[in-house]
């Protein structure tokens, strides 16, 4: 596997967890690469508080999961500290790993309001990260969002490579004012992606609503939906970039792949 060499994922016991750890395994599994399952404690006198012993337990249960989906090679490993300050610790040192979690509090606004671990994650990680929402049965058709500019060109390529990875066929997917401009824009990244082999592309024009809505809505068609990071920090987040829209709003596997310098 020559684009990730690693997989961290992070568990907390949740049932949102269990779910980015059997998605987790299988891509360990399919692209024969070691994953690690990591959870994070606290020492806190609040209930709710993961200590070092339940950590133990939780990455034992994760281990189980992560086997039973295939994975060959799996790592344990528990840490304190914040969990979403930890997990991105994990990779900051490992810019060829892959970091999987489990999309809870995306789409709530109040968990992002109170500190959602996904939500920090998806505006500070250095490296790509896998927010799931469900296990596929069988992995068919996963969506590469466009709009032309070089970074998403880059996030082409990297949905892409994992496209054809898990078997499934990938689809340019761009929003635009007509079909005839989406057209264009399609055939403009296919030119310019300059991949293995164009022909497997599929392609999707949306149009009728805004960018990230249309990405949004067209959701279901797709296991998965691959957009670059550009807009997820800075003014452009604030402004409400397609990409933090989408970060937040979409209901299937989401894909962010880090094209930032």
């Amino acid at each position: 596997m020559g684009f990730y060499q690693r997989i961290v994922v992070g568990t907390d016991g949740s049932e949102d967890a269990q779910v980015a750890l059997a998605v987790a395994g299988e891509m360990a599994a399919r692209w024969e690469i070691p994953v690690t399952a990591l959870a994070v404690w606290k020492d806190s006198a609040r209930k709710a508080a993961i200590g070092p012993e339940s950590a133990e337990e939780i990455t034992a249960a994760a281990a189980e999961i992560l086997v039973e989906a295939g994975a060959a090679e799996v790592t344990r490993l528990e840490l304190p500290g914040a969990a979403s300050t930890v997990l991105l610790e994990a990779v900051e040192q490992q810019p060829d790993a892959l970091l999987v979690i489990g999309g809870r509090g995306l789409g709530s606004s109040k968990a992002r309001l109170t500190g959602s671990t996904a939500n920090h994650v998806s505006h500070h990680s250095p490296t790509d990260v896998l927010f799931t929402h469900n296990v596929p049965k069988r992995w068919t058709t996963i969506g590469l969002a466009t709009d032309g500019s070089p970074s998403s060109i880059l996030a082409v390529r990297r949905g892409y490579e994992v496209a054809v990875a898990m078997g499934a066929r990938p689809f340019l997917v761009t929003a635009a004012k007509t079909d005839d401009e989406g057209a264009q824009t399609l055939l403009e990244v296919e030119a310019a992606a300059a991949v293995e082999d164009p022909d497997l592309f599929g392609r999707d024009v949306l149009t009728g609503v805004p960018a990230a809505e249309a990405l949004c809505n067209a959701a279901w068609k797709y296991d998965m939906v691959v957009i670059g990071n550009r807009g997820m920090s800075g003014p452009a987040r604030l402004l409400g970039s397609v990409a933090n829209k989408v970060t937040h709003d979409i209901d299937t596997n989401l894909l962010l792949v880090n094209t930032t310098p």
